[in-house]
């Protein structure tokens, strides 16, 4: 099952509110156990309903972690178009260090950090959502070359730079992670990108 047909039949009413009671349960089972400790009968019990409901939405666990990723994602870490990269860059890293740093956060990057060597499919899982994210950015990137704010950028390649440091920051533990921070990573990773396009 893609993500555009997960997308396309969002469930409604008492269903929705069972839905998100399981996606938030298996998050909460992954953060505490890991991503094996995720076994349908534990999330049933973790979200008081029975396994048949578990498994009439996600008939195997990479329909389960497809959905949940895709969730997660989209109502966490938005890439915004307000006319301004900057600003939006700076949102988005903002957003994404905040998110990193809750135990659903966690949970999501031991699934996106899964190796290639693992047997149960997560590791593509994890990766079709990256690449749906950095589809995501590359058309925001090129946006803003049409507007004459960015030199043409690769998507990858300024992900990397944008999130890398998010990463140590959350690792490290040592102090929040402040808008602040954002902002200069952000002006930093642009000024390069400049910089590169005039050499």
């Amino acid at each position: 099952m893609m993500v555009d047909d997960l997308r396309a039949r969002r469930p409604g009413g008492r269903t929705r509110l069972v839905t998100e009671r399981l996606r938030s349960a298996a998050l909460e089972i992954v953060a505490e156990s890991g991503i094996d400790g995720l076994q349908y009968e534990v999330l049933a019990s973790r979200a008081q309903v029975g396994r048949a409901t578990v498994y009439r939405r996600w008939p195997n666990r990479d329909d389960l972690f497809r959905d949940v990723l895709t969730h997660f994602a989209e109502t966490t870490v938005q890439i915004e178009n307000t006319g301004d990269i900057v600003r939006d860059l700076t949102t988005f890293l903002q957003s994404f260090a905040e998110a990193s740093m809750t135990p659903a956060g966690r949970a999501v990057l031991q699934i996106l950090l899964r190796r290639t060597d693992e047997n149960d499919g997560l590791h593509h899982v994890g990766v079709e959502l990256l690449d749906r994210r950095t589809g995501e950015l590359q058309r925001r990137l090129d946006r803003a070359t049409e507007a004459g704010q960015l030199p043409p950028a690769e998507a990858p390649f300024v992900n990397m730079m944008l999130i890398g440091p998010v990463q140590w920051f959350v690792l490290r533990r040592d102090r929040p992670f402040l808008p602040e921070d954002a902002q200069a990573i952000v002006e930093l990773v642009v000024a390069g990108l400049w910089r590169d396009h005039v050499d």
